[in-house]
């Protein structure tokens, strides 16, 4: 592991509290290039691969060649097409995170196959990452509501991702949850976990893990998943730099998706139209359903019995302070002083923030 408060090959008493000239110059050549490759999958994401999907839908659906036309072309056709909808929901993340990996790899030469080790991790470990993980999850969701309830007053809600398999034929289903449960988090493990929290934490980790825990939140593009990503992103990365693996943080986050999605599923299938008043924020649920009042009770007994027990174990790993080194004074001026001087950081902070907390927000009807 690379020291925390220096460069590599550098000794602890060589290194000076501050930066000089030169040496803040590198560093912010390397957050620049953190930075980019975020940027990167930001645009691709969010306008090159969204308009490519939007202009091709738009055009096979017959729309005139106007920004207009194929927008709500387009709209009409993954609206009217849910299989469609999947495809497009599922292949532009995918592409888009790909190659941002791919860039990230080539402009900080890293090789993420070392990360796929069993580097002193047990099954315990993931074990208790898991535990921890599902009582973030069930406490993200919780916080998610009362913010629900806050902004209802004003007449607002936040649009969300739509899991929802009502018109869905058999393969789009299999694609969504395969997307959903394992390609997604594998790759979103080696983005987030894999090139930024590698890309930045050779001065200070601890200020790596909130910076990519903060971006991997963000990246869900609404406050509802932000809640949850940034929560599960802290201890993820801590994980990572402690077992110097992605494999723990990679097992936790397919189990974490792949519980919420068949929780999703199972309330679904007993009962959608009960379920869609749940996911709308209704929790007064009106059915006769044996079968939904059955799901909905097993699944307040897994979420709140994890919640008690990742908290408990969460608390007792705060206790212990051995997962990630506590940063050196000359770490500390090498992370968020620096980084403060990026003008390219304040362009993602704004843009996904906007992308977050401002384009979800809908008037409610």
């Amino acid at each position: 592991m690379e020291q925390s408060y220096s460069t590599a090959g550098v000794s602890p008493a060589a290194v000076s509290v501050k930066p000089d000239k030169e040496e803040k110059r590198h560093i912010r050549i390397r957050y620049l290039k953190v930075g980019l490759v975020i940027i990167f999958n930001m645009v691709m994401f969010n306008f090159i691969l969204t308009g490519a999907a939007y202009l091709i839908l738009g055009l096979a659906g017959g729309g005139e060649f106007t920004f207009s036309s194929i927008k709500e072309t387009a709209r009409r056709m993954l609206t009217e097409n849910p299989d469609i909808s999947v495809i497009v929901s599922c292949a532009i993340p995918i592409v888009s995170e790909v190659l941002a990996i791919l860039l990230g790899c080539r402009l900080l030469k890293l090789d993420l196959r070392s990360l796929f080790t069993r580097s002193g991790y047990t099954g315990g470990t993931v074990v208790k990452t898991c535990s921890i993980g599902l009582g973030i999850q069930t406490g993200a969701q919780l916080v998610a509501l009362f913010v629900a309830g806050i902004l209802a007053k004003f007449n607002l809600q936040s649009a969300t991702a739509d899991l929802t398999i009502h018109e869905n034929s058999a393969w789009s289903v299999i694609i969504m949850y395969l997307y959903a449960c394992l390609l997604g988090p594998l790759l979103e493990e080696l983005l987030y976990r894999g090139v930024i929290l590698q890309g930045l934490r050779k001065y200070n980790e601890r200020f790596a893990i909130v910076i990519s825990a903060l971006i991997f939140g963000l990246m869900h593009q609404n406050y509802q998943q932000f809640i949850l990503a940034f929560a599960l992103g802290l201890v993820l990365a801590a994980v990572t730099l402690k077992y110097e693996s992605i494999v723990p943080s990679v097992i936790t986050h397919v189990i974490i998706n792949t519980t919420g999605v068949l929780t999703t599923l199972v309330l679904q299938c007993a009962d959608y139209g009960a379920y869609q008043n749940v996911a709308a924020g209704n929790m007064n649920i009106s059915t006769d359903n044996p079968a939904f009042m059955a799901a909905v009770a097993f699944n307040a007994l897994f979420r709140y019995g994890f919640l008690i027990a990742g908290t408990i174990l969460l608390i007792l790993a705060l206790v212990k302070k051995n997962n990630v080194r506590k940063p050196t004074p000359a770490g500390k001026s090498r992370g968020w002083p620096v980084l403060a001087q990026s003008i390219i950081w304040y362009v993602i902070f704004i843009g996904y923030a906007y992308l977050t907390f401002v384009a979800p927000m809908q008037k409610i009807n």
